[in-house]
């Protein structure tokens, strides 16, 4: 009854994956529990993943995801007889009783994730007794704030189950990028200052040529880098560039001639190379419906972050990396315009950077942590 999608390395292995199920909450961050699962899919083939919870959807064929969660009794039979998993890791709070009650006759190992204050309710008459009841199954619990690890306390776990962890963030991972082609695409550039914008939306373009025409009023040399979200618009974006710019074409076998103004990089493996090339990205999307990437990709390659008004699925990871000082938001075309020319600035781009890399690899404590008590409950579980 399980989906193939979801056993993964085990069901390669010709049996059956162990389950351990994620529910997560719309607060939750998708990139953190991306890195989370596939640490743990690299260290085990065996393991299967199904993830309860509204959220962005995550990569095909890491895990199940089911955009909803069993509220009645019947309904929490109901999965947990399909998916019968040994973990459960339950992130922020929000708890779901019936639920949690079924989880616990069946012996499912339960850890709390980023727990938080408001998510555990307010500590007033009937609270502590309710809250006592949810709480005996968990295992261990890791607290986002004093606040979250005072009210997990009062509502029965232990002093040694609470740890003041702070939030589950990604830390970084870079893209892979070959260094033979960014060698190669250095050595053609010679010192030209690019820009790069991932995931462009059709809707985009005519605000980005815009922008772009604006910023090179000055930076003469200035080149953007186009890469579509969707193929399928490579051909229609790459028109509407040639309207405006000398263009080349990456899938045309064409290089960033000097004369070039705007290149379309319609090779999709060598987006890991231009956030290595360009000082400077864009994320697509952000000025259309929303981000189609993760703001993570560019920080974690030395690109500081620019974004539009619309982030998307993605706004837990842009507000992060703003708070750090590795980020930074436009409104609209001449703003844009105005903040590019600013940032070619070498000591202004290097300084996001530095700033992005530093927010990113704070996160690693935490997820390391996280895996040592999945690690341990999995064991406590008998796999």
């Amino acid at each position: 009854m399980r989906p193939d999608d979801a056993l993964g390395g085990a069901a390669a292995a010709g049996r059956e994956a162990e389950i351990v199920w994620f529910h997560r909450a719309p607060e939750t961050d998708t990139d953190a529990l991306v890195g989370l699962l596939n640490r743990l899919r690299t260290e085990d083939d065996a393991l299967g993943f199904v993830v309860t919870g509204h959220g962005p959807p995550l990569p095909e064929g890491l895990a199940t995801c089911l955009q909803v969660t069993p509220g009645t009794s019947a309904e929490a039979r109901a999965f947990l007889d399909s998916w019968r998993p040994a973990v459960l890791v339950w992130m922020r709070g929000r708890f779901v009783a019936p639920l949690l009650a079924e989880a616990d006759q069946r012996g499912v190992v339960r850890i709390l994730a980023d727990a938080a204050g408001a998510d555990l309710g307010p500590p007033r008459s009937g609270w502590l007794a309710a809250r006592r009841n949810l709480m005996r199954g968990f295992r261990h619990a890791l607290a986002l704030d004093a606040d979250a690890a005072y009210r997990l306390r009062r509502a029965g776990l232990a002093e040694e189950q609470v740890e003041l962890s702070g939030p589950l963030e990604e830390s970084a991972v870079a893209l892979p990028g070959s260094e033979r082609r960014r060698a190669g695409l250095a050595e053609a550039l010679a010192g030209r200052p690019v820009w790069f914008v991932p995931g462009v939306q059709a809707s985009e373009v005519e605000a980005l040529i815009a922008a772009h025409q604006k910023a090179t009023r000055r930076a003469h040399r200035l080149l953007m880098v186009m890469m579509p979200d969707r193929p399928a618009e490579a051909e229609w974006i790459t028109d509407a560039l040639r309207g405006s710019f000398k263009t080349s074409c990456r899938s045309e076998g064409d290089e960033p001639t000097e004369a070039c103004q705007a290149l379309m990089a319609d090779e999709y493996d060598e987006a890991g190379v231009w956030y290595r090339l360009a000082p400077l990205t864009f994320m697509g999307g952000t000025l259309g419906t929303g981000s189609t990437r993760s703001p993570y990709e560019p920080a974690a390659l030395g690109s500081a972050v620019l974004h539009g008004p619309h982030t998307g699925a993605w706004s837990p990871a842009f507000l992060r990396l703003a708070q750090a000082g590795a980020a930074r938001g436009v409104q609209d075309t001449d703003d844009l315009g105005n903040v590019i020319e600013t940032l070619l600035a070498p000591d202004q781009a290097a300084r996001m950077a530095h700033a992005a890399w530093e927010s990113i690899s704070s996160g690693a404590p935490v997820t390391n942590r996280l895996l040592d008590l999945i690690r341990d409950a999995l064991d406590e579980a008998g796999f």
